[in-house]
């Protein structure tokens, strides 16, 4: 889950009042703690009827799965009043109490259920092998092993879950790897849809699966 203190403390907005009023700013919304709304989630029974990625009830929608349309949170919140109606019809018939919420625990189930578009799939280690090739990244790199080709080996990558960590490496190595790319005739290669995805899911197989194989 989302655990950086950077996403919980973000502020949102602050709207200035009309000048008759004077500059007093309102909190518009500030986000919550994906981590405690996970807990708000459980505690007031929300899997009972909603999944989450396929895991939970069946009788209302996946809150897992990304919506057609991008919601913001306010939209959400528009959402859980349309709805709420059928949803205490539903708890009724099932025979359970309808679950109040404060406000922080409010705020926490939003960002909680927001924060859930912001993560990857499961990558395609299959897919990303392919990729490995047909993007020139084995041009360069090898998968397995301590021994360094034209860059260095991407094994020691292997324990790198973060996709902030693998932003932060690339990002800091992109000058030198496109100079190096120019010189020996290689194009930048530009990745689409979950492409990275499947890249990054491979190159940690590929090489928890040398490591494993040397012991």
């Amino acid at each position: 889950m989302l655990r950086h203190r950077s996403f919980v403390l973000m502020l949102l907005l602050l709207t200035p009042l009309t000048a008759g009023e004077g500059l007093a700013q309102e909190r518009y919304a500030l986000w919550g703690d994906p981590v405690e709304g996970r807990q708000v989630y459980a505690d007031a029974g929300c899997g009972g009827c909603h999944a989450i990625n396929g895991v939970g009830g069946t009788m209302g929608p996946d809150l897992g799965r990304p919506p057609v349309d991008h919601k913001t949170v306010t939209q959400m919140a528009g959402a859980m009043w349309n709805h709420t109606p059928a949803m205490r019809r539903t708890a009724e018939v099932r025979g359970l109490a309808f679950q109040t919420l404060t406000e922080s625990e409010m705020l926490d189930l939003l960002t909680y259920l927001y924060s859930l578009h912001f993560l990857d799939r499961e990558g395609d280690s299959a897919k990303g092998a392919r990729l490995f090739v047909r993007k020139g990244c084995a041009a360069c790199h090898t998968t397995s092993g301590d021994q360094a080709g034209i860059g260095p080996p991407l094994g020691r990558f292997r324990d790198f879950a973060s996709p902030i960590l693998w932003a932060e490496v690339m990002w800091t190595h992109a000058v030198q790897m496109q100079q190096k790319m120019e010189e020996i005739g290689l194009e930048w290669p530009t990745f689409e849809g979950d492409e990275m995805v499947d890249l990054i899911t491979y190159v940690r197989a590929a090489a928890r699966s040398w490591e494993s194989q040397q012991r």
